[in-house]
């Protein structure tokens, strides 16, 4: 068990079948939120997080794919995923994505998140981690560059936030 920086306690562990619910409500939640992920809420019945039969699949080692999943008591709150880039010149780098309620932010738990995502990427044998983030979400970005990643690229106009368009930024950290 952790405790966030307000007290309360959580942990993290891998996704089980039984949080595809949840995940899918998680989702949900934040793709109503322009400029926090890419996925709209209309899109989220695709994304394999929000399938049993996928989450089965998860967290296993040298597999193509990892969830870890943050819960208090109220339930799960917060997700990240590794996914392998499906090409085998390209099968060091994994893609990382995080997602985590309103309510989870701003207490450190996207922080510990990050830090057991990429103590699974190295036990699983990546050698590099990649994520995208919008732009305007410096809160995310600046999260990133403390933990060690670098800004390597950048989409210009890439993703239509409202009745605009954003930069999306590639973001990258080598491994040890």
């Amino acid at each position: 068990m952790r405790t966030d920086n307000r007290g309360h306690p959580y942990r993290i562990r891998p996704a089980r079948p039984e949080d595809a619910s949840p995940l899918t409500d998680l989702l949900r939640e934040i793709a109503a939120v322009d400029g926090f992920i890419l996925l709209t809420p209309e899109e989220v019945h695709e994304e394999p997080s929000s399938r049993e039969q996928s989450l089965s699949a998860a967290n296993r080692t040298g597999g193509a794919w990892v969830i870890l999943v943050a819960e208090d008591e109220s339930g799960v709150f917060g997700m990240v995923t590794l996914k392998a880039v499906p090409l085998r010149r390209c099968a060091h780098v994994c893609e990382l994505g995080i997602g985590i309620r309103a309510e989870g932010r701003g207490r450190g738990v996207g922080r510990d998140l990050l830090r057991a995502a990429l103590q699974e990427a190295v036990r699983q044998g990546f050698r590099k981690v990649r994520l995208m983030v919008i732009a305007s979400n410096h809160r995310a970005i600046r999260l990133y560059r403390q933990e060690g990643f670098v800004e390597t690229g950048r989409f210009q106009e890439e993703v239509r936030v409202g009745w605009g368009y954003e930069d999306l930024v590639v973001m990258e950290r080598t491994l040890p």
